[in-house]
């Protein structure tokens, strides 16, 4: 079963996923990067840091499931990461989220969000400045018309509440699967 998790950027699907990893046995898929890595991630646990050398490669050799641009870097799933068993989790972009599940109608789409307020305190909190607030509240604005378009939403008030909500759907999934 392959579960999409997307949302704007900031509104708590790294926070979910992770709480999601105590309660349910799943494979989280790692996505290829050409940004540089921050001090606080780990190589092959939240992405795999790669040149654009390295990506156009695998683009080019059909390796890759999806892939966006994003803030100027490229992003992208290679096809092994869905080939395993089980509850397989991607966390994807919007855009790429929306086009994959397009393609396929297996794969199960959730959307988090969380109200405007919380999510520019959240932006605040990592430090960006006001311009940079402005252009990711455009893009969220804009990355929300798309909330439609998936099987599942989930307004991430309360990590606790936004947690068990997923857990639900993947039970009842699993039951039909």
């Amino acid at each position: 079963m392959i579960i999409i998790i997307t949302g704007p950027s900031g509104v708590g699907k790294n926070t979910i996923i992770n709480e999601l990893s105590n309660h349910i046995n799943f494979y989280f898929s790692t996505s290829f990067t050409t940004r540089p890595r921050r001090d606080n991630e780990k190589e092959g646990e939240d992405y795999y840091f790669i040149s654009n050398q390295e990506f156009n490669n695998l683009i080019d050799n059909n390796e890759m499931l999806e892939y966006e641009e994003y803030g100027g870097y490229l992003y992208g799933t290679p096809n092994s990461e869905i080939t395993r068993d089980g509850i397989v989790i991607l966390d994807l972009e919007v855009n790429g989220a929306t086009k994959l599940l397009k393609s396929n109608n297996d794969y199960i789409g959730i959307f988090i969000d969380i109200n405007d307020d919380e999510l520019i305190k959240r932006l605040v909190s990592r430090g960006h400045d006001q311009e940079f607030i402005n252009k990711r509240m455009i893009l969220a604005n804009s990355q929300r018309e798309h909330k439609g378009e998936y099987d599942y939403y989930i307004e991430n008030q309360n990590l606790n509440t936004a947690v068990n909500n997923i857990i639900d759907i993947i039970c009842k999934l699993e039951e039909q699967w």
